[in-house]
């Protein structure tokens, strides 16, 4: 799934209303320019109208089917039950039609504070209750795009999980693990079985500002940066073990997070767009490109899935290639360390596959290269990851300070793969209320037991019931090696 967030929504328009004012040669030129840029998916927070799916169709796009509801109301309303029934039946009526469809995505970012006056058991008759209703209409996959401060929940239920996961936020959470051991820590804890899709990421915008004390976001970006942090974002999905992932956005969300008629400045959410929008006047209405635009239509060419950088491959064993490409490319080819190149087979199952065995020398970093050709045997993109053979993992784990006369107090313990302890090992270790969105993030050394004590050092609100506690090492091979904790507080 090589998708992009997709809202149609320009200046003036408003979340939720009619379909008054919609431009169809708009989003049809929306559609165009995200087939050229080898995207193979939308994915919407809303549902697209059947004349939407149309123009996704027309454009060889399929469609990860968003379904607005409330994240902040009260699950155990039978009424409010009712209606979400009502709106998830209704899209399914709509859409069951098109076989554009990937599947259903219903609710973005339920409210944490929200589920626990719900009730956790309600809120989760509540999601199953939704996914059997729209599925007795249209059979096809349904999840829900979830997040970390509704990891604690039940997500066995959807047919492939979905979270958003963004570099900056948590910020303590991404210090800790890295950004793909974020990544693959939520693959790990709820996609074994199932596919894993990262909803939302990328998100870096060109604000003057650089972030919004009550909105967050990261902005005060030139084009430039913008474009290098998103594709390490993208990148990083996948090395965080998901099976596609979702950049935002593809236009300004110039409706987001406060006034539809105007552009803040001081935003960084409103100016995140592929697509710039940088006046409201009827010129500047299809968008201009930025150069994020140019560079992720390269990264689409062709994407590296198998293997992953930053993993330790045994030597002597097979591994494992894979690739991805776009619709241009009609064979690939790979080589090790700038050797002779050598074909992968394909396509099967949607791309190349092939195996390599290292030699028994290998140490340490090796090279491999991936290149797409087109119908005439030119090179229309190419792509490398560094691989590490021979190097031995670290592990890391976190458990409650028993000698601790609160919930505040762990001990972080660091291992070879012998599980012998190691000493004098760096700790990132970061703490995050998921209700009140406070953090708190720091640096401390093993001890010659291998051992290190961390504290959160912010008390928790009154509001407050979870903390996400994480703590991670990164060895000399560059490999992050970590460990979270979802620990319940209060009453």
């Amino acid at each position: 799934v090589r998708a992009v967030g997709y809202n149609s929504l320009r200046p003036h328009q408003i979340p939720g209303t009619s379909y008054t004012g919609v431009n169809y040669n708009w989003i049809d030129s929306d559609f165009a320019r995200i087939k050229a840029a080898n995207f193979n998916t939308v994915r919407t927070w809303d549902s697209l109208a059947p004349e939407e799916l149309e123009l996704a169709k027309k454009h060889g796009l399929m469609v990860l089917q968003g379904i607005w509801l409330d994240p902040k109301q009260d699950f155990s309303d039978p009424h409010n039950q009712e209606s979400c029934v009502r709106i998830v039946q209704s899209v399914a009526e709509q859409s069951k039609p098109f076989d554009n469809i990937l599947g259903y995505v219903v609710m973005t970012e339920p409210s944490a504070q929200a589920i626990f006056e719900s009730g956790v058991p309600e809120t989760e008759q509540f999601f199953r209750r939704l996914k059997r209703s729209l599925q007795t209409i249209d059979p096809r996959p349904v999840s829900m795009d979830s997040w970390l401060p509704a990891a604690f929940l039940d997500h066995s239920m959807w047919d492939f999980a979905m979270f958003n996961a963004f570099a900056f936020a948590p910020r303590s959470v991404n210090y800790a693990l890295g950004f793909p051991g974020y990544v693959r820590w939520l693959a790990d804890r709820f996609a074994q079985d199932r596919p894993f899709i990262v909803g939302e990421t990328g998100g870096y915008s060109v604000s003057k500002s650089s972030f919004s004390a009550l909105y967050g976001g990261e902005g005060g970006l030139d084009e430039y940066n913008q474009s290098l942090k998103d594709l390490e974002s993208l990148r990083n999905t996948v090395e965080g073990h998901a099976n596609g992932s979702v950049l935002v956005a593809w236009v300004d969300s110039w409706y987001y997070p406060k006034d539809p008629d105007k552009h803040d400045e001081d935003e960084p959410w409103e100016w995140d767009g592929i697509l710039g929008i940088p006046t409201d006047s009827k010129k500047d209405m299809e968008g201009i490109p930025r150069r994020v635009y140019t560079d992720v239509t390269a990264h689409n060419e062709v994407i590296i899935l198998e293997p992953r950088a930053n993993h330790i491959y045994p030597v002597q064993e097979q591994v494992p290639i894979y690739a991805v490409g776009a619709p241009n490319v009609t064979s690939m080819q790979y080589n090790v360390n700038d050797s002779d190149w050598l074909p992968l087979e394909g396509p099967g199952l949607g791309g190349w596959h092939g195996f390599f065995k290292l030699p028994k020398l290998a140490r340490r970093r090796l090279r491999i290269n991936v290149k797409g050709m087109d119908a005439d045997g030119t090179t229309v993109g190419q792509t490398r990851v560094s691989i590490l053979a021979a190097v031995k993992p670290e592990h890391v784990t976190i458990a409650p300070l028993k000698s601790a006369p609160t919930a505040m107090s762990y001990t972080v313990t660091v291992t070879d793969d012998n599980r012998q302890r190691m000493a004098q090992r760096k700790v990132y270790y970061g703490f995050f209320y998921p209700i009140s969105w406070t953090e708190a993030q720091g640096l401390v050394t093993t001890d010659v037991n291998g051992m290190a004590t961390i504290i959160c050092p912010i008390a928790p609100q009154p509001t407050d019931k979870l903390l996400f506690v994480a703590a991670g090492t990164e060895s000399i091979d560059r490999v992050r090696s970590g460990d979270m904790k979802i620990v319940k507080i209060g009453k």
